[in-house]
């Protein structure tokens, strides 16, 4: 499956230069993990 781009990447760009660390929190199965493991690839688990 194809990865879908989200416009909410560039605030946690943003976000992550201000902050140690972000909450990504949302309804089931919406890509949230997706998402920060497509951003972060070397720091996700």
């Amino acid at each position: 499956m194809a990865y879908i781009n989200r416009s909410v990447e560039k605030t946690i760009i943003k976000i992550s230069k201000m902050f140690k660390a972000i909450l990504v929190t949302g309804a089931r199965q919406t890509g949230k993990s997706t998402l920060l493991k497509k951003m972060y690839p070397n720091q996700c688990h």
